[in-house]
């Protein structure tokens, strides 16, 4: 009875410690910070008109518009395309709830917060390079990390931000900067007279 009662004692305080390193794993891989997927709608056209009206040859586009525009087209490419907050299906089992992106000159670090089959939170850190292939934003994928765990490259895809500039044959795209916490777009202006 002795040996039973040990054995079962040692049983449960095994039992114990996995259920402890199990919770531990699972609270040091969730979320920090409460993000969502909500954006409000960038008129890149308009902008780009205003700057044209007002004879400026130069589109300055913050890290907020940057942001709301890579969750419109997140939304576009993976979701229903409204803005909102809901989430949305990145690849089977991976659910994004919640983004939010921070320019670093030419790289743009994205926190998300993720759901592996609807049962583990996770908080995932991306690092893309930022390139210019007119007339849209390209997002190169360079790392990624679970905390501080590094996790394969290829579990990110190259993103497309299509930015929606007026086809005019007043201006072209002249050079484009990627500036610590905005984007500049220089146009050259075609005047004829």
């Amino acid at each position: 009875m002795g040996k039973r009662l040990k054995r079962l004692l040692l049983l449960v305080v095994i039992l114990l410690l996995l259920g402890g390193a199990l919770w531990w794993v699972v609270s040091y891989i969730a979320p920090d910070e409460q993000l969502d997927l909500s954006y409000a709608p960038i008129d890149v056209q308009g902008k780009a008109l205003d700057m044209v009206k007002q004879l400026k040859p130069e589109l300055v586009l913050s890290e907020t518009d940057i942001d709301h525009l890579i969750k419109q087209n997140l939304k576009s490419e993976y979701g229903n395309g409204e803005a909102g907050s809901s989430a949305i299906m990145l690849r089977k089992d991976v659910r994004l709830d919640g983004a939010r992106f921070e320019l670093e000159a030419n790289r743009l670090v994205a926190h998300m917060n993720v759901t592996y089959k609807e049962r583990l939170p996770a908080a995932l850190d991306a690092v893309y390079l930022l390139e210019w292939q007119t007339p849209n934003i390209v997002l190169r994928p360079q790392a990624l990390s679970l905390k501080k765990s590094s996790l394969p490259l290829t579990m990110l895809d190259t993103i497309i931000i299509p930015l929606d500039l007026p086809a005019l044959n007043v201006v072209t795209v002249g050079d484009v900067q990627f500036e610590q916490d905005r984007i500049r777009i220089g146009f050259k202006l075609h005047l004829s007279l």
